[in-house]
């Protein structure tokens, strides 16, 4: 198996999806209201500019860790990569720290897709994904990408955009379809 792809178990797959922590020794860090909304995950993805590894470290006792690589990021195996695709079968789910970069996306803030995302994409991912995963704006959204995808950003839990509130999202895999909703952190 790629490193840089994760195969969901299969329908009614968990992930909890958090970007933009920053979580440092002496600095931020992970408010104690976010751990219990993390149970029952199957797995925890990170975007990026997590900070230190003892972040990544908390998020692994409540279940497997796996990610890509922000400017603020110790280095991890576990988010050493640029792009990671989460399955492989009924839908395909790219992430990337920061999607402008990557050349998906025109604008970040707010999230407008690349007019040759889907060529990126397939570049990027193997194909253009169902969902697009991003991060680097401490702000959640969720916008179109593509015909029928979405691309969806988790926020912070930890240092939201101004006027924004802690969040980040969880995503739910299903016979039925593959659904995100932005969990706000108390």
């Amino acid at each position: 198996m790629s490193d840089s792809v994760w195969r969901m178990k299969g329908e009614g797959t968990n992930i909890a999806v958090l970007a933009d922590c920053h979580i440092h020794e002496g600095g931020p860090q992970f408010p104690p209201a976010l751990f219990p909304r993390l149970y029952g995950a199957d797995l925890i993805v990170t975007l990026g500019d997590m900070g230190e590894k003892a972040g990544l470290d908390q998020l692994q006792e409540i279940a497997p860790v796996l990610g890509v690589c922000g400017r603020d990021d110790e280095e991890d195996l576990r988010t050493r990569r640029d792009v990671l695709v989460l399955g492989e079968g009924r839908y395909h789910i790219g992430c990337v720290f920061d999607a402008c970069t990557a050349g998906l996306a025109a604008s970040a803030d707010p999230f407008v897709a690349a007019d040759n995302a889907a060529e990126v994409s397939r570049r990027l991912f193997g194909y253009h994904v169902d969902i697009l995963l991003h991060a680097n704006t401490h702000k959640a959204e969720e916008t179109k990408f593509g015909p029928r995808g979405s691309a969806l950003n988790p926020g912070s839990a930890v240092l939201p955009a101004e006027g924004e509130r802690p969040s980040f999202l969880r995503l739910k895999v299903t016979a039925d379809g593959c659904y995100g909703q932005v969990i706000w952190v108390a």
